[in-house]
């Protein structure tokens, strides 16, 4: 026979599995007594079925287009995340065949999003691509919330079920319980804090490169040809000076040789 401290235990295990059984309630998150239901005058009861349920929107996206001035344009972003409560969460730069390039990853409050999106928009000097979703998260929300909800309760019963053991086996066995459901609360929770994160801030993926003068590329081939040609010109001034000493014993070759032959000319 099974004493009234396991008896307890098996019956908050059963209640614990009936309730992870039974899902999740649409209207969970609105609950409320018949009392707190009640208006500010205390007479009129608010049915909790009419309650309307805040639905959860993951919002995210990216933009990609191209500018006259990139390094300018990241400025003015800048300045725009700012204005938004925003902030960066990743931030590269690239600088290939003289054409600069960047990717942000923008941080901002939902609500604030499709301004952002809007104000960046405008400076696009020609849109190549954008894609925007929004997904709803308001059912596993709900679920998560009330299996947490539900976990905690557990967890305080196995507390007072733990100051009323009687043995070491009891003890440990309520401890043991006590470890597995607290595993299982934190992972919950974390799960939970990540979702609120996500629907708190979307994220906006943007980049953004600059234009060529035309489809050569004129301007830029012009400037790195200077560069290069200048390049040149010092790696062929550098090696004559490292050639000085043939050079010179070259020279000295012919001045000697001029002469003998004029002296030859005079001797005729």
């Amino acid at each position: 026979m099974k004493n009234p401290l396991q008896l307890a235990a098996l019956l908050l295990l059963a209640t614990a599995c009936s309730c992870g059984n039974r899902g999740y309630s649409p209207h969970a998150e609105t609950a409320m007594t018949q009392e707190e239901a009640l208006d500010t005058r205390g007479e009129t009861p608010v049915n909790p079925q009419n309650a309307v349920l805040k639905r959860k929107i993951i919002k995210e996206g990216e933009i990609s287009f191209e500018t006259s001035n990139a390094r300018k344009t990241r400025e003015l972003i800048l300045v725009t995340v700012a204005e938004n409560n925003g902030y960066l969460s990743d931030d590269n730069a690239s600088n290939y065949g003289g054409r600069s390039s960047y990717t942000v990853t923008i941080r901002v409050p939902s609500d604030r999003f499709e301004t952002l999106l809007h104000a960046i928009a405008e400076y696009a000097g020609k849109l190549e691509s954008k894609n925007i979703r929004a997904l709803d998260v308001t059912e596993e929300f709900v679920d998560i919330e009330a299996r947490l909800r539900t976990k905690k309760e557990l967890e305080e019963r196995y507390r007072d079920l733990l100051k009323r053991a009687n043995t070491v086996e009891e003890v440990l066995s309520v401890e043991r319980e006590i470890g597995t459901l607290r595993s299982d609360i934190e992972s919950v929770e974390g799960r939970l804090k990540y979702l609120r994160d996500r629907v708190s801030y979307s994220s906006l993926t943007v980049s953004f490169h600059e234009s060529g003068d035309d489809a050569f590329g004129f301007g830029g081939k012009f400037i790195r040809g200077i560069e290069s040609g200048w390049q040149n010109l010092l790696r062929f001034v550098i090696g004559l000076v490292n050639l000085w000493p043939f050079i010179l014993l070259g020279a000295g070759a012919i001045f000697g040789f001029r002469r003998w032959r004029k002296r030859k000319r005079g001797q005729k």
